[in-house]
Protein backbone atom coordinates (compact mmCIF):
# COMPACT_ATOMS: atom_id res chain seq x y z
CA UNK A 1 0.00 0.00 0.00
CA UNK A 2 1.55 3.49 -0.96
CA UNK A 3 1.85 5.82 2.11
CA UNK A 4 -0.14 9.17 1.71
CA UNK A 5 1.41 11.98 3.81
CA UNK A 6 -1.65 13.61 5.54
CA UNK A 7 0.05 17.11 6.03
CA UNK A 8 -1.88 18.47 3.49
CA UNK A 9 -5.21 17.96 5.16
CA UNK A 10 -3.69 18.83 8.38
CA UNK A 11 -2.80 22.00 6.98
CA UNK A 12 -5.88 22.68 5.32
CA UNK A 13 -7.68 21.85 9.16
CA UNK A 14 -5.08 24.16 11.17
CA UNK A 15 -6.23 27.24 8.56
CA UNK A 16 -9.89 26.96 8.94
CA UNK A 17 -9.93 25.68 13.02
CA UNK A 18 -6.49 26.92 14.35
CA UNK A 19 -3.76 24.64 16.47
CA UNK A 20 -7.14 22.40 17.92
CA UNK A 21 -5.43 18.43 17.57
CA UNK A 22 -8.45 17.24 18.79
CA UNK A 23 -10.55 18.98 16.10
CA UNK A 24 -8.34 18.33 13.63
CA UNK A 25 -7.49 14.60 14.30
CA UNK A 26 -11.99 14.61 14.11
CA UNK A 27 -11.98 16.74 10.80
CA UNK A 28 -8.97 14.79 8.75
CA UNK A 29 -8.84 11.06 10.55
CA UNK A 30 -5.29 11.99 11.09
CA UNK A 31 -4.19 10.58 14.72
CA UNK A 32 -4.19 13.26 17.32
CA UNK A 33 -0.30 12.52 18.14
CA UNK A 34 0.61 12.75 14.38
CA UNK A 35 -1.30 16.05 13.36
CA UNK A 36 0.64 17.11 17.06
CA UNK A 37 4.02 16.48 15.37
CA UNK A 38 3.21 17.54 12.32
CA UNK A 39 2.39 21.36 13.43
CA UNK A 40 4.70 21.48 16.73
CA UNK A 41 7.61 19.91 14.88
CA UNK A 42 7.42 18.91 10.87
CA UNK A 43 6.19 22.62 10.08
CA UNK A 44 8.87 24.65 12.11
CA UNK A 45 11.90 22.40 10.42
CA UNK A 46 10.86 22.64 6.91
CA UNK A 47 10.62 26.70 7.30
CA UNK A 48 6.93 27.65 8.24
CA UNK A 49 5.43 30.32 10.40
CA UNK A 50 2.09 30.37 11.31
CA UNK A 51 0.31 33.00 12.15
CA UNK A 52 -3.08 34.43 13.20
CA UNK A 53 -4.48 36.50 10.95
CA UNK A 54 -6.45 39.35 12.77
CA UNK A 55 -9.13 41.43 11.21
CA UNK A 56 -7.91 44.88 12.20
CA UNK A 57 -11.73 46.58 11.27
CA UNK A 58 -13.12 44.25 13.83
CA UNK A 59 -11.20 45.94 16.49
CA UNK A 60 -12.41 49.28 15.10
CA UNK A 61 -9.03 50.36 13.18
CA UNK A 62 -8.65 51.70 9.21
CA UNK A 63 -5.81 50.32 7.91
CA UNK A 64 -3.35 52.84 5.48
CA UNK A 65 -0.89 51.98 2.79
CA UNK A 66 1.51 54.69 3.29
CA UNK A 67 4.47 55.38 1.12
CA UNK A 68 8.00 56.94 2.49
CA UNK A 69 10.57 58.71 0.63
CA UNK A 70 13.06 59.71 2.98
CA UNK A 71 16.65 61.10 2.96
CA UNK A 72 17.98 59.33 6.25
CA UNK A 73 19.76 56.48 6.17
CA UNK A 74 18.49 53.23 5.78
CA UNK A 75 19.22 52.56 9.41
CA UNK A 76 18.36 55.71 10.99
CA UNK A 77 14.83 55.32 9.15
CA UNK A 78 14.43 52.01 10.79
CA UNK A 79 14.77 53.63 13.83
CA UNK A 80 12.08 55.69 13.44
CA UNK A 81 9.90 53.37 12.33
CA UNK A 82 10.32 51.01 15.08
CA UNK A 83 9.52 53.71 17.10
CA UNK A 84 6.09 53.86 15.44
CA UNK A 85 5.46 50.36 15.32
CA UNK A 86 6.07 50.26 19.25
CA UNK A 87 3.96 53.35 20.12
CA UNK A 88 2.17 54.29 17.09
CA UNK A 89 0.01 52.34 15.23
CA UNK A 90 2.57 50.94 12.85
CA UNK A 91 1.87 47.50 12.01
CA UNK A 92 4.71 46.96 9.39
CA UNK A 93 7.28 48.40 6.84
CA UNK A 94 9.65 47.22 4.41
CA UNK A 95 11.91 48.81 2.31
CA UNK A 96 11.52 48.20 -1.74
CA UNK A 97 14.33 48.27 -3.58
CA UNK A 98 14.03 49.73 -6.87
CA UNK A 99 12.05 52.25 -5.81
CA UNK A 100 14.09 53.34 -2.76
CA UNK A 101 10.84 53.89 -1.01
CA UNK A 102 9.52 52.32 2.37
CA UNK A 103 6.05 50.57 2.08
CA UNK A 104 4.16 51.04 5.49
CA UNK A 105 0.70 49.88 7.15
CA UNK A 106 -0.67 51.93 9.44
CA UNK A 107 -4.01 50.73 11.55
CA UNK A 108 -5.66 53.77 13.02
CA UNK A 109 -9.14 54.78 14.78
CA UNK A 110 -10.91 56.49 11.42
CA UNK A 111 -11.16 60.20 13.84
CA UNK A 112 -7.62 60.06 13.97
CA UNK A 113 -7.03 60.50 10.65
CA UNK A 114 -6.42 63.93 10.34
CA UNK A 115 -4.03 63.89 13.40
CA UNK A 116 -2.08 61.09 11.62
CA UNK A 117 -1.84 62.99 7.92
CA UNK A 118 -0.77 66.35 10.35
CA UNK A 119 2.18 63.71 12.06
CA UNK A 120 3.69 62.60 8.31
CA UNK A 121 3.35 66.71 7.38
CA UNK A 122 5.40 67.56 10.12
CA UNK A 123 8.38 65.24 9.29
CA UNK A 124 8.40 66.13 6.08
CA UNK A 125 8.82 69.85 7.39
CA UNK A 126 11.63 68.56 10.31
CA UNK A 127 13.17 67.00 6.94
CA UNK A 128 12.96 63.44 8.24
CA UNK A 129 10.91 62.54 5.19
CA UNK A 130 10.93 63.84 1.40
CA UNK A 131 7.55 62.84 0.70
CA UNK A 132 5.10 60.48 1.06
CA UNK A 133 1.46 58.87 -1.06
CA UNK A 134 -1.35 57.84 1.35
CA UNK A 135 -4.40 55.71 0.18
CA UNK A 136 -6.96 53.95 2.50
CA UNK A 137 -6.63 49.56 2.29
CA UNK A 138 -10.01 48.50 1.67
CA UNK A 139 -8.63 45.06 2.98
CA UNK A 140 -5.09 43.74 3.43
CA UNK A 141 -5.46 39.82 3.96
CA UNK A 142 -3.33 36.73 4.26
CA UNK A 143 -4.16 34.16 1.39
CA UNK A 144 -4.69 30.74 2.57
CA UNK A 145 -1.85 28.56 1.59
CA UNK A 146 -1.84 26.18 -1.69
CA UNK A 147 -1.67 22.87 0.13
CA UNK A 148 -1.79 20.80 -3.18
CA UNK A 149 1.06 22.79 -4.73
CA UNK A 150 3.52 21.86 -2.10
CA UNK A 151 5.31 18.67 -1.20
CA UNK A 152 5.79 18.19 2.26
CA UNK A 153 7.68 15.35 2.21
CA UNK A 154 10.78 16.76 0.82
CA UNK A 155 10.08 20.42 1.74
CA UNK A 156 9.78 21.79 -1.79
CA UNK A 157 6.85 23.38 -3.80
CA UNK A 158 6.06 20.89 -6.60
CA UNK A 159 3.72 22.84 -8.98
CA UNK A 160 2.92 21.75 -13.12
CA UNK A 161 2.37 24.85 -14.77
CA UNK A 162 0.79 23.35 -17.17
CA UNK A 163 -2.11 21.29 -15.28
CA UNK A 164 -2.07 23.97 -12.40
CA UNK A 165 -5.61 24.65 -11.57
CA UNK A 166 -6.75 27.97 -9.76
CA UNK A 167 -8.83 28.26 -6.84
CA UNK A 168 -11.51 31.12 -5.84
CA UNK A 169 -10.88 33.19 -2.88
CA UNK A 170 -13.52 35.88 -2.28
CA UNK A 171 -12.60 39.41 -0.72
CA UNK A 172 -13.31 40.52 2.42
CA UNK A 173 -13.32 43.58 3.90
CA UNK A 174 -11.88 45.25 6.85
CA UNK A 175 -14.64 47.80 7.90
CA UNK A 176 -13.58 49.53 10.65
CA UNK A 177 -17.05 48.48 13.00
CA UNK A 178 -15.41 48.51 16.46
CA UNK A 179 -15.34 45.91 19.31
CA UNK A 180 -17.54 45.81 21.90
CA UNK A 181 -16.07 45.85 25.38
CA UNK A 182 -12.53 45.70 24.13
CA UNK A 183 -9.67 45.61 26.26
CA UNK A 184 -5.53 45.95 26.28
CA UNK A 185 -6.00 42.25 27.74
CA UNK A 186 -7.50 41.34 24.77
CA UNK A 187 -4.75 43.08 22.62
CA UNK A 188 -2.37 41.60 24.27
CA UNK A 189 -4.08 38.05 23.95
CA UNK A 190 -4.04 39.00 20.43
CA UNK A 191 -0.38 39.73 19.92
CA UNK A 192 0.90 36.50 21.33
CA UNK A 193 -1.63 34.50 18.71
CA UNK A 194 -0.18 36.05 16.21
CA UNK A 195 3.55 35.97 17.45
CA UNK A 196 2.73 32.46 18.30
CA UNK A 197 -0.58 30.30 17.06
CA UNK A 198 0.62 27.27 19.27
CA UNK A 199 0.90 29.45 22.89
CA UNK A 200 -1.62 27.35 25.36
CA UNK A 201 -3.78 29.02 27.98
CA UNK A 202 -1.66 28.14 30.97
CA UNK A 203 1.33 30.19 29.25
CA UNK A 204 -0.39 33.15 28.41
CA UNK A 205 -1.78 33.02 31.43
CA UNK A 206 1.29 33.22 33.64
CA UNK A 207 2.90 35.40 30.69
CA UNK A 208 0.40 38.09 31.24
CA UNK A 209 -0.63 37.76 35.15
CA UNK A 210 -3.63 36.27 34.97
CA UNK A 211 -5.63 33.00 35.69
CA UNK A 212 -6.10 30.54 33.13
CA UNK A 213 -10.02 30.94 33.28
CA UNK A 214 -9.66 34.88 32.53
CA UNK A 215 -7.42 34.32 29.32
CA UNK A 216 -9.98 31.49 28.30
CA UNK A 217 -13.50 33.79 28.70
CA UNK A 218 -11.31 36.62 27.00
CA UNK A 219 -9.82 34.62 24.17
CA UNK A 220 -13.54 33.12 23.67
CA UNK A 221 -14.39 36.95 23.05
CA UNK A 222 -12.07 37.89 20.18
CA UNK A 223 -11.47 34.84 18.49
CA UNK A 224 -13.86 36.27 15.96
CA UNK A 225 -11.24 39.12 15.29
CA UNK A 226 -8.95 36.16 13.95
CA UNK A 227 -10.52 35.07 10.14
CA UNK A 228 -7.68 32.79 9.27
CA UNK A 229 -4.12 30.97 11.11
CA UNK A 230 -2.05 31.91 8.07
CA UNK A 231 1.57 29.89 7.03
CA UNK A 232 4.41 31.60 5.25
CA UNK A 233 7.12 29.50 4.01
CA UNK A 234 10.60 31.10 4.64
CA UNK A 235 13.36 28.48 4.28
CA UNK A 236 15.46 28.69 7.51
CA UNK A 237 18.33 27.53 5.14
CA UNK A 238 20.06 30.82 3.53
CA UNK A 239 16.24 32.37 2.65
CA UNK A 240 18.07 35.04 0.72
CA UNK A 241 19.18 32.32 -2.05
CA UNK A 242 16.24 30.02 -1.61
CA UNK A 243 13.64 32.46 -2.41
CA UNK A 244 12.97 36.09 -3.61
CA UNK A 245 10.45 38.45 -1.82
CA UNK A 246 8.78 40.11 -4.47
CA UNK A 247 5.87 42.97 -3.85
CA UNK A 248 3.67 43.07 -7.36
CA UNK A 249 1.16 45.74 -8.03
CA UNK A 250 -1.35 46.77 -10.81
CA UNK A 251 -4.80 48.48 -11.35
CA UNK A 252 -7.78 46.27 -9.76
CA UNK A 253 -9.60 44.02 -12.02
CA UNK A 254 -10.82 40.35 -11.82
CA UNK A 255 -8.08 38.76 -14.10
CA UNK A 256 -5.16 40.56 -12.36
CA UNK A 257 -6.18 39.53 -9.19
CA UNK A 258 -7.16 35.58 -10.46
CA UNK A 259 -3.64 35.61 -12.23
CA UNK A 260 -1.92 36.74 -8.51
CA UNK A 261 -3.82 34.35 -6.87
CA UNK A 262 -3.27 31.81 -8.95
CA UNK A 263 -0.10 31.85 -7.85
CA UNK A 264 0.84 29.22 -4.80
CA UNK A 265 3.95 31.51 -3.87
CA UNK A 266 1.77 34.57 -3.13
CA UNK A 267 0.86 34.95 0.74
CA UNK A 268 -0.48 38.44 1.14
CA UNK A 269 -2.80 40.53 -0.96
CA UNK A 270 -3.98 44.75 -0.29
CA UNK A 271 -6.49 46.97 -2.38
CA UNK A 272 -6.48 50.62 -2.01
CA UNK A 273 -9.39 52.66 -1.76
CA UNK A 274 -8.07 54.10 -5.58
CA UNK A 275 -8.90 50.28 -6.20
CA UNK A 276 -5.18 49.98 -6.91
CA UNK A 277 -3.57 45.92 -6.10
CA UNK A 278 -0.61 44.53 -4.33
CA UNK A 279 0.62 41.09 -3.43
CA UNK A 280 3.57 40.21 -1.96
CA UNK A 281 5.12 36.91 -2.80
CA UNK A 282 8.13 34.51 -1.90
CA UNK A 283 8.67 32.99 -5.04
CA UNK A 284 11.55 30.00 -4.95
CA UNK A 285 14.40 30.83 -6.88
CA UNK A 286 13.67 27.98 -9.24
CA UNK A 287 10.64 28.75 -10.05
CA UNK A 288 11.39 32.87 -10.43
CA UNK A 289 11.59 33.18 -14.25
CA UNK A 290 8.12 30.91 -14.84
CA UNK A 291 6.15 32.89 -12.09
CA UNK A 292 7.50 36.45 -13.87
CA UNK A 293 6.57 34.69 -17.25
CA UNK A 294 2.96 33.89 -16.23
CA UNK A 295 2.09 36.80 -14.38
CA UNK A 296 3.84 39.27 -17.21
CA UNK A 297 1.60 37.19 -20.27
CA UNK A 298 -1.58 37.49 -18.28
CA UNK A 299 -1.92 40.86 -16.51
CA UNK A 300 -0.30 44.62 -16.85
CA UNK A 301 1.95 44.65 -14.08
CA UNK A 302 2.67 48.72 -12.59
CA UNK A 303 4.74 47.30 -9.68
CA UNK A 304 7.72 45.51 -9.45
CA UNK A 305 9.97 45.44 -6.46
CA UNK A 306 11.90 43.32 -4.27
CA UNK A 307 11.73 43.61 -0.68
CA UNK A 308 14.39 44.07 1.71
CA UNK A 309 14.90 41.17 4.17
CA UNK A 310 17.15 43.33 6.16
CA UNK A 311 14.95 46.15 6.32
CA UNK A 312 11.65 44.56 7.16
CA UNK A 313 9.85 44.82 10.52
CA UNK A 314 6.23 43.67 11.87
CA UNK A 315 4.78 44.86 15.28
CA UNK A 316 2.20 42.65 17.10
CA UNK A 317 -0.73 44.38 18.23
CA UNK A 318 -0.01 44.44 22.17
CA UNK A 319 1.94 47.44 21.14
CA UNK A 320 -1.49 49.78 19.90
CA UNK A 321 -1.94 52.83 22.93
CA UNK A 322 -5.09 52.02 24.01
CA UNK A 323 -6.39 52.79 27.40
CA UNK A 324 -9.45 50.24 28.78
CA UNK A 325 -11.37 53.63 30.34
CA UNK A 326 -10.79 56.17 27.79
CA UNK A 327 -10.30 53.60 24.27
CA UNK A 328 -7.95 54.46 21.24
CA UNK A 329 -5.15 56.88 22.14
CA UNK A 330 -4.49 59.57 19.80
CA UNK A 331 -0.52 59.84 20.49
CA UNK A 332 0.58 61.82 17.13
CA UNK A 333 1.19 64.97 18.77
CA UNK A 334 3.12 63.14 21.78
CA UNK A 335 5.45 61.63 19.45
CA UNK A 336 6.74 63.92 17.83
CA UNK A 337 8.56 64.85 20.48
CA UNK A 338 10.16 60.98 20.85
CA UNK A 339 10.71 61.30 17.62
CA UNK A 340 12.99 64.81 17.61
CA UNK A 341 14.96 62.55 20.54
CA UNK A 342 15.79 60.31 17.93
CA UNK A 343 17.31 62.57 15.91
CA UNK A 344 19.47 63.63 18.33
CA UNK A 345 20.80 60.65 18.74
CA UNK A 346 21.79 60.31 15.40
CA UNK A 347 23.68 63.68 15.16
Amino acid sequence: MQYTDPSREVVKALMNYGPRYSKISKETGVPVTTVRYILREKLPRLGFIVRAAINYGLLGLQRYLVLIETSLPLEYMCSLLDLLGERAYLNYYTYLMKERKFLTIFSIPPSFQDSFINFLDRLIDLKLLRRYTINKLEYRRLIPFRTNCFDFNRGVWSLNWDEHKSEEIHEIYEIPTGFENLTSLDLKILAKLNENAFVKYTELANYLNVTRQTIKRHYEKIKKTIYMYGLLWIPKENPELVSVPLIVGSSFDEISRKTMLNIPFSHLEMKTDDRKYYVMLFIPSLGFYKTVRYMNERMNIELFDFLSMKHTANFLCDGLPYNDNKGWINVFDLITEKILEKVRLFK
